[in-house]
């Protein structure tokens, strides 16, 4: 019988907080944002990588993930966590993997790299190195307000009944 003692269980808990971290608001925007949502950023365009290329950026990723959750020296503010993370859900769209492939692909191995006791130190410059990159590829640490939605023209009335009124509204006689 396995015995779930803390040198186990403290991985297992860490990679699923990670991957939640990571991927649960890199759903909540998409390129233009989510109108109404209280922090959007402009994404960089990373649908030009190449296969390695792209395996890179989301190796990159997953390991900045990794260290603004794990190096309280290295957070981030959350302009720049949303934009690191709407990269992550851009680059995952680029490979064609979903979440849980995400994490058992790129994410889990990069917790080799935190056992490590100067990982942080070693690691965390890094973060601003890939922020400043996917700023230079277009994308944002500065927040913006989405334009609002412009709504439907009415349809145009009959000019030659100008009062009229569908028969459920028109006044009883």
């Amino acid at each position: 019988m396995t015995t779930w003692t803390p040198r186990i269980a403290a991985p297992l808990l860490v990679a699923a907080m990670g991957t939640l971290a990571l991927i649960g608001p890199a759903a909540a925007q998409g390129p233009d944002g989510v109108p109404g949502d209280r922090l959007v950023v402009p994404l960089p365009d990373l649908s030009g990588l190449d296969g390695d290329q792209a395996q890179e950026m989301a190796r990159r990723l997953a390991r900045a993930g990794l260290v603004t959750a794990e190096c309280p020296a290295y957070d981030v503010s959350d302009p720049e966590w949303q934009l690191l993370t709407g990269s992550t859900d851009a680059v995952m769209k680029v490979l064609g993997v979903d979440a849980v492939t995400f994490d058992r692909d790129y994410v889990r191995p990069e917790f080799a790299a935190f056992s490590e006791s100067d990982a942080c130190d070693r690691l965390g410059p890094d973060v601003a190195v890939l922020i400043t990159e996917l700023e230079e590829r277009g994308g944002s640490a500065q927040p913006v307000t989405p334009e609002p939605a412009t709504p439907e023209p009415a349809a145009p009335q009959d000019p030659a009944t100008p009062d009229a009124q569908p028969e459920a509204d028109a006044p009883a006689e």
